[in-house]
């Protein structure tokens, strides 16, 4: 009798030990993920506050910004104090990165002809070469981009602009805008589709999110193929 006592004993004590170490991971894991948590959760509230305050929505699964200029190589051109115009990259161009880990930008005072680079995005292991859609000159650049470059994939239609630029003249008025802008990002959503699913072999999504296949995945001559159809228009 007192060797079963004693064997429900050491039973309880390890029970006991098993639940307390049991409840101290737990405890430990509520101090590491909740905050994790919490921050990402107020991280997430902040981008959709912010996207309400610049008027974004969802359009044929890419963000749209009304009252921007949607120029044909997909940068984006919108109207800042003075003649300077804020240019970036839109939502379709930002699917060529899945992630941007450098820019590089021209010096202000730099005069530029249309087609010319006007900024490159590092990510992925790839370089994406943006050419300018207008001609004119630098008047100034986003510094903010240059020390955090995940600007450009968190907030592309706002603090992850690139250039300012003082267009050469004012053709630029004649880009798509509002409902004309959102009718050919519409187009070019699913232009984007059929290109990945007939020349990558890559299923497109049905609604949602547009696939953005890894840089890595594509090969090099597929990846020159996607950048210069959606980049150098």
């Amino acid at each position: 009798m007192t060797a079963a006592i004693q064997i429900l004993e050491t039973i309880g004590v390890f029970l006991a030990g098993l639940f307390a170490r049991f409840g101290l991971f737990l405890a430990m894991l509520a101090v590491l993920v909740i905050p994790a948590l919490v921050i990402a959760l107020l991280a997430r509230a902040y981008s959709a506050r912010r996207q309400r305050a610049l008027g974004l929505r969802r359009v044929a699964g890419l963000l749209f910004r009304p009252d921007a200029f949607y120029a044909p190589n997909h940068t984006w051109l919108r109207r800042r104090r003075g003649d300077a115009l804020d240019l970036g990259v839109d939502d379709l161009a930002q699917k060529l990165l899945p992630s941007v880990t450098a820019v590089e930008l021209p010096r202000p005072g730099a005069s530029v002809a249309r087609g010319d680079t006007i900024a490159v995005l590092h990510g992925g292991g790839r370089a994406v070469r943006i050419p300018a859609p207008v001609a004119g000159t630098i008047s100034g650049v986003n510094v903010s981009v240059l020390r955090d470059p995940g600007l450009v994939k968190r907030e592309g239609y706002g603090r992850g602009w690139l250039v300012a630029i003082v267009p050469a003249d004012p053709s630029f008025a004649t880009l798509p805008q509002g409902d004309a802008a959102e009718g050919w990002l519409k187009r070019e959503s699913a232009r984007w589709s059929r290109f990945i699913e007939d020349r990558l072999g890559f299923a497109a999504a049905d609604g949602g999110e547009l696939v953005a296949p890894a840089p890595w995945l594509v090969g090099e001559e597929n990846w020159k193929a996607l950048t210069r159809e959606f980049l150098e228009a």
